[in-house]
């Protein structure tokens, strides 16, 4: 990776240096041109299982060494995560080393069990590189739609005051309570034909009045007062006599009580 020039659109977690993706472009036009001239040697050739080994051999180089290049140079044209170009080195160099077992020992030592040795190693350096490929592409498509809604957030992101806000509240509270206000309906009521029973003009049972000529209230009032009243009754008074002479002395008593009060503050 490229770490002095990296690409204005890589973003996130996912990087990708200038200068690697043209080698990855050289990379994956190379590719294409050894799958090309490894169909037309295998078609001019007519290669099958009877076929000399070199043209065998060159055969696999072209066909298995084309696909190889064509993963790597994608890879590399891609945005990488942190370990992506370590996994496209590995994958490269684990497909190419099992090509050139293969030419090293073909035909002689290939027979079990280094046919299945090399045959693993190859189809795990064209996974690697497949997976690669495919995660960077899932990431670049998550990555892509986060980078949208930010900047869309961004955009229609509003600072608001303490003003503006009491300001939208008001405004708020107001159209609140003019819709209120609209909804808001009376009906009158027709009470026109309403009528009332008996129970609510008449009285239930009978009600008996008695005048007193005794005024309670008039005699006590002038009892308290110390006028002598005369009920006609020996008891009343004698009860009316004893309360009169009851006040009297409570009022003589208080009279000598201010007099002893006086004179204690004339002279202290």
């Amino acid at each position: 990776m490229d770490k002095y020039n990296i690409d204005e659109d890589s973003l996130g977690i996912l990087r990708r240096g200038t200068s690697v993706y043209y080698a990855g472009s050289v990379i994956f036009a190379a590719g294409i041109v050894l799958l090309i001239v490894g169909v037309a040697f295998i078609i001019m050739s007519q290669i099958h299982y009877g076929s000399e080994p070199g043209k065998i051999i060159l055969s696999v180089i072209f066909m298995g060494g084309g696909a190889s290049l064509v993963l790597t140079g994608t890879n590399l044209m891609m945005k990488q995560t942190k370990y992506g170009y370590y996994i496209t080195a590995a994958g490269t160099i684990l497909a190419l080393l099992a090509l050139a077992i293969f030419s090293s020992i073909y035909p002689q030592g290939w027979y079990y069990p280094t046919v299945s040795y090399v045959l693993a190693m190859y189809i795990v350096g064209i996974l690697a590189l497949l997976g690669n490929g495919f995660a960077n592409v899932v990431l670049w498509i998550i990555s892509s739609k986060s980078e949208t809604a930010t900047r869309s957030s961004q955009e229609n992101y509003t600072v608001h005051n303490d003003e503006s806000i009491q300001r939208d509240i008001e405004e708020a509270v107001q159209s609140s309570i003019q819709q209120s206000s609209s909804e808001l309906k009376f009906k009158d009521q027709n009470v026109g034909n309403v009528r009332l029973g008996k129970a609510f003009n008449e009285s239930r049972g009978k009600t008996t009045r008695v005048k007193d000529d005794m005024n309670e209230a008039d005699k006590l009032k002038r009892t308290t007062s110390g006028n002598k009243v005369k009920s006609g009754s020996s008891e009343v008074d004698k009860i009316s006599s004893q309360l009169r002479e009851a006040m009297e002395n409570q009022t003589a008593e208080k009279g000598i009580i201010e007099k002893i009060k006086d004179r204690f503050d004339r002279y202290f």
